[in-house]
């Protein structure tokens, strides 16, 4: 039933693999255990696991491994759980705990959600957020349906799910520049309608959107936590399918 990969990068020592594989077993959730190598990949084992039929693929690690599997299980019925080591606060937020034995006891009562993610155009998901590696102020251009925005920014974020913002819709994505001097064009008188929750204050703009297009003057690496997902020019957008996500009992 369950096809644990593991990151051996966020194990911080051998004998944490044997804990985590014996409080697996002594709560009947055992299964098979895979590790990335050089030969095969995290995706590959999703296939892999997929191949065998088993209805849940278990990422047992941090943000990379989590949005890796995730792009690989969108639109499937096979679920995704994860066992969270070192990841970040907003992933730990949405599967409901940061700690790996009480996400282990989540797998067993098995809650299950289906959420959409943030997808880029080279195929890459995200479960949370997308940051544009700006180390000094950078011309950056973000693309809309309808308009767009040109700023001198120190920060981009595009975020799928963030405990600090609502979301006004589950297909959609909030953009949150810093330190911005807007310039816009197009169709503007629609935009204050359509994004009544931008805000400008402190130097902080909010857009919301179902997908964009980010420029740069020269190419900018797109990181979740310390890892690349993609770079610009790019295309961003949310999931036009669901993602069944095994969560916890209060999230």
């Amino acid at each position: 039933m369950y096809y644990y990969i593991f990151d051996l990068k966020k194990c911080r020592k051998h004998s944490q693999v044997a804990d985590i594989k014996n409080y697996l077993a002594s709560l009947g959730i055992s299964g098979e255990f895979t590790y990335p190598s050089a030969a095969t990949n995290i995706e590959e084992l999703v296939d892999l696991g997929l191949s065998k039929k088993y209805n849940t693929i278990v990422g047992v690690g941090g943000d990379e491994i989590a949005d890796r599997i995730a792009s690989k299980l969108i639109g499937k019925s096979e679920a995704m759980g994860l066992i969270p080591l070192e990841a970040s606060s907003d992933l730990a937020h949405l599967i409901g705990t940061a700690n790996w034995k009480d996400a282990a006891e989540n797998l067993r009562y098995r809650r299950i959600i289906e959420t959409r993610i943030g997808m880029s155009a080279n195929g890459s998901g995200f479960l949370t957020n997308l940051n544009l590696d700006l180390r000094n102020p950078t011309e950056v251009t973000l693309e809309f349906r309808d308009y767009l925005v040109q700023a001198r920014a120190t920060s981009v974020t595009i975020s799928n799910f963030s405990q600090g913002i609502k979301k006004i819709a589950p297909d959609h994505l909030d953009i949150v520049m810093k330190n911005v001097a807007p310039k816009k064009a197009g169709l503007m008188a629609t935009f204050s309608s359509l994004f009544g929750g931008k805000n400008e204050s402190l130097g902080n703009s909010i857009f919301r959107a179902r997908s964009l297009r980010l420029f740069t003057n020269s190419q900018v690496n797109l990181l979740n936590g310390d890892y690349i997902v993609a770079k610009t020019p790019q295309l961003v957008e949310s999931s036009d399918d669901d993602l069944r996500l095994i969560v916890g009992k209060k999230t």
